[in-house]
């Protein structure tokens, strides 16, 4: 039986200084697929196609060109792959989560986003992290936050990975940012191509307490 490769990133920031240009909202994107290579495989074809670097590492904020943006949405579309989301209001957070430090805050989301998949589909899977501090430190801080919230994740393999040596982390980069966009100006034409792969979305600010 085929398990699934799940693969996570975020858009936004995780600070609190609104005034130094913080934003506002930060939104974390996990993506799973039980063929991974054929959605890496969908990356390498708009590389290509378009005349880029095979190492050419897709972000959302990258994107600068819409033709381009156009063809990698209209890859993904037609790619297997699932997704989650999580959005987070920062303005309306409780003050304790401004005493945590940012790899706290950030891994303190990805636990809640796991627990919105289905325990089923993350059994005995991979899920693979963009680096965000060493691996070593991710991969303890991780398990440590979901052991203290009773999370029992069912991975097999946990993985800290930079996302240019990682596509499927570029594809979790890509929703996120599609969502963050689609939030923050209005424009959901990106997310429009992939709507049909997410899974949920879920709105977290104030009215969420942490368990």
């Amino acid at each position: 039986m085929l398990t699934f490769t799940f693969a996570g990133d975020e858009a936004g920031d995780v600070s609190f200084s609104f005034d130094k240009g913080a934003s506002r909202l930060f939104v974390v994107a996990v993506v799973a697929t039980q063929t991974p290579d054929d959605l890496r495989a969908r990356l390498a074809d708009v590389r290509r196609v378009a005349h880029l670097s095979p190492t050419f590492d897709f972000h959302f904020n990258s994107l600068a060109s819409a033709r381009l943006r156009q063809q990698v949405f209209s890859a993904l579309r037609a790619a297997d792959f699932e997704a989650w989301a999580i959005v987070v209001d920062k303005t309306t957070l409780p003050d304790a989560f401004r005493l945590m430090a940012g790899i706290d805050l950030y891994l303190y989301f990805v636990s809640e986003l796991i627990l919105q998949i289905p325990a089923e589909q993350c059994q005995n899977a991979t899920l693979i992290l963009d680096e965000y501090g060493s691996p070593k430190q991710v991969r303890t801080e991780l398990r440590r936050v979901m052991r203290v919230r009773h999370i029992n994740h069912g991975f097999r393999h946990i993985f800290v990975r930079r996302s240019h040596s990682e596509s499927l982390i570029q594809v979790a980069d890509l929703v996120a940012g599609a969502i963050l966009r689609s939030e923050v100006k209005k424009d959901g034409s990106s997310l429009e191509y992939i709507k049909a792969k997410i899974q949920k979305i879920v709105d977290f600010g104030d009215k969420n307490l942490p368990r």
